[in-house]
């Protein structure tokens, strides 16, 4: 039997309508937790769930004081749910997972192992093979590879939620108070010494992601947005291209009519043409503009992160 120099273990798992992946989890974590002789805690954080998730975790909770949960007021979103558990959590060593059953609770002591062998900060997972759709996995390894470019940090693709770190790393972490925070961009963006191991990819047993390809384009944009200024820098290259473009585009009819002895150009076509891409280029920059005066003014409000209902097995 292994033990971890007595050192305690948090595991912290977002749950938003999980109701029917719950029990074997959590059967499947203390099976683990026991054989392995760790000390743990498991924290659950129910995101506002509509199913039944409240009522399993409670029953739970009642049988296995290990099990400890906090249950938000309302969805606040999975990196503030994130966020609560990893405020609460008291271990030396911090597992961090879904509760979709895509991440293996066997697979915890592998983390653990390559933590401390390793001596690094943080371990993530790579999936080895992805049965995810193409344009998932496509719009994923783009964003991933981009990102990586820009905070010039090297980030794995199929990279998952699934991740180990030790307690200095946290600490790191929780001094970030940004209400719009996203926590996988930004434990990248930290720098801390890392390392990944490849497990292999396991199909989501109930129901489906609530991550629709919708939202993952929003969660690439607010990256960028939260974490770069290459918004900024498009709407200037745009506008500098425009600009030089219309002053090249007028030098040459200035210098037809001069010396070629041809007409202006005339007509509303020409007219529609230009304003479309000038009234175009304006609202895509006043656009870009706007979505960082608002998260200034998010910010500037420091409204909290989340609100928390209940606490069970939570001192």
């Amino acid at each position: 039997m292994k033990k971890i120099d007595d050192k305690k273990i948090s595991v912290v798992i977002p749950v938003y309508d999980n109701s029917a992946s719950l029990n074997e989890l959590s059967g499947r974590l203390l099976k683990v937790f026991e054989q392995e002789q760790y000390d743990y805690e498991i924290l659950f954080v129910d995101d506002g769930s509509k199913d039944l998730s409240g009522k399993v975790l409670k029953d739970l909770a009642s049988k296995q004081e290990k099990i400890k949960v906090i249950f938000l007021s309302r969805n606040f979103g999975q990196h503030p749910a994130i966020c609560a558990g990893f405020e609460k959590a008291k271990g030396e060593i911090i597992i961090l997972m879904d509760a979709d059953l895509q991440d293996n609770p066997e697979d915890i002591p592998q983390l653990v192992d390559k933590l401390r062998e390793s001596a690094v900060d943080v371990v993530y997972t790579v999936k080895k093979t992805t049965k995810e759709k193409i344009l998932t996995r496509t719009t994923s390894a783009i964003f991933h590879y981009i990102f990586s470019k820009i905070v010039k940090t090297n980030i794995f693709l199929n990279i998952g939620t699934f991740r180990a770190f030790n307690k200095k790393f946290l600490h790191s972490l929780l001094q970030y108070k940004e209400v719009n925070i996203l926590y996988g961009p930004l434990m990248m963006y930290m720098g801390y010494s890392s390392c990944y191991i490849e497990l292999p990819y396991t199909s989501r047993k109930h129901g489906k992601s609530s991550y629709t390809f919708f939202k993952r384009l929003k969660l690439a944009v607010d990256s960028l947005i939260s974490y770069t200024n290459i918004p900024h820098k498009i709407s200037v290259l745009l506008g500098a291209i425009l600009l030089v473009t219309g002053s090249i585009y007028a030098i040459v009819i200035v210098l037809q009519y001069m010396f070629n002895d041809t007409s202006l150009p005339g007509g509303t076509t020409l007219i529609i043409l230009v304003l479309l891409i000038m009234l175009g280029s304006l609202m895509l920059t006043l656009g870009i503009i706007g979505s960082y005066v608002f998260r200034v003014y998010q910010e500037v409000l420091s409204r909290p992160r989340y609100l928390i209902k209940e606490k069970i097995n939570i001192e």
